[in-house]
């Protein structure tokens, strides 16, 4: 009787020390996502809230995505969410640029206008060569991805060849950025997008280096008059997905794992695709609207390639500090552009 009863408590005390494991694993996980953005606009509709839907989904309603109001400033971001004071973000990396140099290969002048297939290239070819040297070191990196091709926006009236770009100010969003200006005898003005409009409204800036639809989620269309646009763009803007160490740490390892299948490429591959379909009916919106814009071709277009050719080798090197092989890395990702470009 003794023996039951000694069973019997022991049996108690395992149970109850099973309990708050238990009741923990059951609780929702809640990710206070620190939004910038405007609520409405697109990469918040289109992008971030269909995924954290996603989220949801595949945990079963026990992992949840809340967006809150901004916790700082957009550059400041990374540390914010790396500190705990958000637990996720997205940011755009040359906001911080010099802490990333080796994504700047997906932001070169010249290779695809589709944003979808850019950043699926970008990805693929970053786990390959790049994730070890963990640029993203303090926070879980979930994605990246990148805009459509770049264009330059200016509030003249007509743009009829390259030459009138010179002198210029332009609101620069990188070093890339401002390596083009410079070499094309622009003067940049670096900045954050949510300060275009106040820029340009007061003059500060002539225009500026972004995509269509980033005039119309910014409102500068009533300010923007004409563009210039060359095949596969100026550039891109890399853009990532991140959460706090801790905070990904403590949600299962069953959730960690569904949610880590709607990332990564999943991500690339979504926010991509739909980034490019608003681009296309930007253009439509714009260009019905009024919007001229001068395509570069021929001998100028051929100049200008030979004229901003250091950007690549410039890369290349920076990459080799890395101890990475940049020519090989940049031959892949322009495979990866040409396979995933076939109809």
């Amino acid at each position: 009787m003794q023996i039951l009863k000694r069973l019997s408590a022991c049996l108690g005390l395992s149970l109850a020390a099973m309990l708050p494991f238990s009741s923990a694993q059951a609780e929702t996980q809640t990710i206070r996502f620190s939004n910038w953005l405007p609520p409405a606009h697109y990469i918040v509709k289109e992008m971030l809230e269909p995924w954290a839907a996603q989220v949801n989904e595949v945990t079963e309603g026990r992992v949840k995505v809340e967006f809150i109001n901004p916790l700082g400033k957009p550059q400041a971001h990374l540390d914010l969410v790396r500190n705990g004071v958000a637990d996720m973000g997205m940011s755009v990396h040359s906001y911080t640029a010099s802490r990333f140099p080796l994504i700047e290969f997906a932001e070169l002048p010249f290779t695809t206008e589709d944003g979808g297939v850019n950043s699926v290239a970008y990805w693929r070819t970053y786990e390959k060569f790049m994730m070890d040297a963990d640029e993203h070191r303090g926070v879980k990196l979930m994605g990246v991805w990148t805009s459509p091709a770049t264009v330059i926006f200016t509030n003249k009236e007509e743009i009829t060849g390259l030459d009138q770009l010179n002198g210029l100010k332009l609101r620069s969003p990188s070093p890339l950025f401002d390596n083009i200006g410079k070499a094309m005898g622009i003067v940049t003005v670096n900045a954050p997008a949510s300060e275009s409009y106040e820029m340009l409204s007061r003059g500060v800036i002539d225009g500026l280096y972004f995509q269509y639809d980033q005039i119309e989620n910014f409102k500068l269309d009533k300010l923007i008059k004409s563009a210039v646009a060359v095949p596969g763009g100026f550039g891109k803007s890399s853009q990532f997905l991140f959460m706090n160490e801790r905070k990904w740490n403590a949600i299962s390892e069953a959730d960690r794992a569904a949610i880590s299948k709607i990332s990564g490429e999943h991500i690339a591959r979504m926010f991509g695709e739909k980034w490019n379909e608003g681009e296309q009916k930007a253009i439509a919106n714009l260009t019905e609207a009024g919007l001229k814009t001068y395509h570069v071709e021929g001998a100028e277009l051929e100049k200008l390639k030979a004229d901003l050719a250091f950007i690549e080798q410039d890369w290349i090197k920076a990459a080799e500090k890395k101890k990475i092989d940049g020519q090989a890395a940049l031959d892949y990702y322009r495979a990866q552009i040409k396979e995933l470009s076939q109809p």
